[in-house]
């Protein structure tokens, strides 16, 4: 039996390549390994053609989108299909040509990337900068604003240190949204090491006790965003927490690399050649791999149908952790509410 292919989310990585080169990404603790490819415009347009519907279709992965050049034909692409379109990039290559694309074709939101609110603090993420990132929002903002649109919608996903908290950043966020107009936001804590020498500032609480102050932070920074007329949406991880239960639902998202390599996440398939792996809560915990096909030979609906990868979606929709998933630190991640 074939079924319909229906999606939540279709993640797409445009591109594998990134200048980060240092500091707190995945890639950055692995540059010298790292596989840079970028997805070719018909591959996604084939892609398209095989999905019956999907309610968003996010780039983003484990590159930069706009790394890719024919990003823009491809966004579009995405946009005709009905689904809300999203884009996410760390900025530095957004253009004028690039806004007035993503303006004229009504795509739903562009997602900025940040380590930091400031130059300094955001010079974690080295290879990109915070004033590219703010260039990027106000050539952005005047496109709009000249074509009298409200899309695309400008957001920002903050990576929360260890540092950064004591500094202060997290009670600073929410006036910072507002100066550089952002409608939304996500925090994101840094759960995961790329090495022992940036574990120190990964923020995941022990136990409940830990938990709850960190939370209550949280929260008091979403009100205080929220009285600016900005949403802002927390996730933390509880380390001292035993519990299974996948944030990206496998069984309504899938993730398409930028080689062609379908997997039910970014996670279970980094471009770095094993071994390769991270720090999580003090272990050292192995990348999995799961590449289900390659659309380079496979038809996503074949990859999609296959019993296996039936199965492991139905361990996903049961809670039942499937090999390489259980020790998976996105397993631990708690909606702050």
């Amino acid at each position: 039996m074939t079924a319909p292919l229906v999606l939540d989310r279709l993640r797409i990585e445009a591109s594998s390549r990134s200048r980060a080169e240092i500091g707190y990404t995945i890639r950055a603790g692995h540059k010298r390994r790292w596989l840079d490819h970028d997805l070719p415009l018909p591959l996604l347009e084939k892609v398209l053609r095989q999905i019956h519907a999907v309610t968003e279709i996010r780039f983003h992965g484990w590159g930069d989108p706009l790394a890719n050049p024919d990003i823009l034909a491809m966004l579009g692409a995405a946009k005709h299909t009905g689904a809300r379109t999203v884009l996410v990039t760390d900025g530095s290559r957004l253009t004028d040509e690039h806004a007035t694309a993503l303006v004229r074709d009504d795509i739903d939101a562009v997602v900025f990337l940040l380590a930091g609110l400031t130059e300094d603090t955001n010079f974690r993420r080295r290879g990109t900068s915070l004033y590219a990132v703010l260039a990027a929002i106000d050539r952005l903002g005047t496109v709009k604003a000249v074509h009298q649109s409200g899309l695309p919608e400008i957001r920002v996903r903050y990576t929360l240190t260890r540092s950064g908290l004591e500094s202060g950043e997290l009670d600073a966020l929410p006036q910072f949204l507002a100066d550089i107009g952002a409608a939304a936001a996500a925090i994101r804590p840094l759960s995961y090491a790329t090495g022992p020498e940036t574990e120190y500032d990964t923020l995941v609480p022990a136990d409940q006790a830990a938990f709850d102050v960190l939370a209550a932070r949280l929260r008091a920074t979403a009100e205080a965003a929220g009285a600016r007329d900005i949403r802002l949406d927390s996730r933390l991880v509880h380390g001292g927490q035993t519990r299974f239960r996948c944030p990206d639902t496998p069984a309504s998202n899938l993730f398409i690399a930028a080689d062609g390599a379908v997997s039910p996440c970014p996670l279970r398939n980094v471009p770095i050649p094993d071994p390769a792996g991270y720090r999580f809560h003090g272990h050292d915990i192995a990348f999995p791999r799961d590449v289900r096909g390659n659309l380079h030979t496979d038809s996503l609906t074949a990859i999609w149908n296959a019993s296996e990868y039936r199965e492991f979606r139905y361990c996903h929709d049961t809670d039942t952790p499937p090999d390489g998933c259980a020790g998976c630190w996105r397993s631990f991640w708690v909606e702050v509410e």
